[in-house]
């Protein structure tokens, strides 16, 4: 039997890309995301739109298409990345503390979850983070807390979406009580080590579906192309790399993984689809109205581009 798994990277407000993919999608095959595969995995942005593709509504079917996570991420991205003027000056302009409060993000994830729990999920999330007081990977999974091994890991999924975009320098830590209050976990953004969750996906895959053969298609958010100059960076000492380091690993672990895939995966079984990011800015914070104009254009010319290979990916997905 072919197990379909889906794999979305982190990106920020790029996750608008991705979106608009599965948006395309779900048109061309007329079925729901959560239909169209059996395990989904995703980091930072990329699971929030996960967890948002296999939230039930009050009928059980998906709450939310693909096309609502391109609206998440279009019409919200402010709230998200928003920031007092005493915050910008308490921070000393986000020198000596994460750039933006945590109300934004929380409220925005609070309204769009609601009360749904990861053991609700419509088909099997996999979201991963990092936990920095035990310093190792966490991978959040439906499958466990739906058998009931982990009840006590059964997160609500706001929380969940909250953690895995815990991104470092932008958002505080997220700490979240374990169901007896006994202990907690304080979970950052997984995308320094996992921005591309694709191995990850496929591990999980192997892990549920032992015997199996696979279809893995995985989704990127565009790869830098800004330069970082080396009469620049020559000089550069801990605080202005700082943040360009963590747009150097996010990119190079997605870039990273897609190699490992190419090589583990016979043809035909693994699907990358990944945009240069030309025309738009990369910050993954950048909510301008411009530059989320900027991404949606680049992902219609994506879907343009790779018209052949989402219809031979659609005809796949339904059979």
């Amino acid at each position: 039997m072919r197990r379909k798994v889906l794999s979305i990277d982190g990106g920020g407000v790029r996750a608008i890309i991705p979106a608009m993919i599965l948006s395309e999608i779900e048109k061309r095959t007329g079925q729901p995301i959560a239909e169209l595969f059996d395990l989904m995995a995703g980091t930072s942005s990329g699971g929030v739109l996960a967890l948002g593709l296999v939230k039930p509504g009050p009928n059980g079917l998906p709450e939310y298409a693909a096309q609502d996570g391109v609206r998440l991420f279009a019409t919200q991205s402010e709230r998200i990345f928003s920031r007092s003027l005493w915050h910008r000056v308490r921070s000393v302009w986000s020198i000596e503390q994460e750039k933006y409060q945590s109300e934004g993000i929380e409220s925005v994830f609070r309204q769009y979850f609601d009360d749904a729990l990861l053991s609700d999920a419509l088909s099997d999330v996999v979201i991963s983070g990092y936990d920095i007081e035990r310093r190792k990977p966490l991978f959040f999974k439906s499958s466990v807390c739906k058998r009931g091994d982990e009840s006590a890991h059964d997160f609500p999924m706001w929380q969940v979406a909250r953690a895995a975009s815990a991104a470092p320098t932008y958002f505080e830590p997220c700490k979240i009580e374990i169901r007896d209050r006994s202990q907690h976990l304080a979970v950052i953004d997984a995308g320094i080590f996992a921005n591309n969750p694709g191995m990850c996906a496929l591990a999980e895959a192997r892990l549920m579906y032992p015997g199996d053969d696979y279809l893995l298609v995985s989704l990127g958010t565009g790869a830098l192309t800004r330069p970082l100059p080396y009469s620049d960076a020559k000089d550069w000492g801990l605080r202005q790399w700082v943040q360009p380091i963590i747009g150097i690993s996010f990119d190079g672990a997605s870039a990273t993984v897609d190699y490992q895939l190419t090589q583990a995966l016979p043809p035909g079984q693994y699907v990358r689809i990944q945009a240069t990011l030309i025309g738009c800015n990369d910050d993954m914070d950048d909510a301008s109205p411009a530059n989320l104009r900027a991404i949606q254009s680049l992902a219609e010319d994506l879907i343009a581009a790779n018209d052949q290979t989402l219809d031979s990916l659609c005809e796949s997905l339904v059979h």
